[in-house]
């Protein structure tokens, strides 16, 4: 996480801190110290984390708000339900065609749970 090799003492402290963080603490942090240094402060933070500016920016707008923050489920960083959903969930027929393209070169027991094919993921994607 940590890019840059040009930190004073108090930087190499804290970002000593930062590496026990969470990713949703972590964004917070590096917003607040972002603030801290004021005009600049993104840019440098981005470079001396490695944290897109973006990220930090909405995480400064998070802090300045004026609203609550969210505390992080324990043992969950993200809300649940967030992030992307599963490819069979998005496309219900998925399975069936993948299991028709690669049919013909399927190999091994049918009575196990073992297969394989001869096939490329390329010229299965084809």
């Amino acid at each position: 996480m940590i890019r840059s090799t040009r930190w004073s003492p108090e930087e190499s402290r804290w970002l000593r801190v930062l590496g026990t963080l969470n990713e949703f603490q972590a964004r917070l942090f590096v917003a607040d110290k972002a603030m801290d240094q004021g005009r600049g402060g993104i840019s440098r933070m981005s470079e001396l984390t490695g944290m897109s500016r973006t990220t930090i920016t909405k995480a400064v707008a998070e802090l300045t708000s004026g609203g609550q923050l969210r505390n992080a489920e324990r043992g969950r960083i993200r809300a649940a339900g967030a992030g992307r959903k599963k490819v069979e969930e998005a496309d219900e027929q998925l399975k069936g065609e993948l299991k028709r393209i690669v049919e013909q070169t399927t190999a091994g027991d049918p009575m196990s749970a073992l297969r394989w094919t001869n096939q490329s993921t390329q010229s299965i994607a084809e």
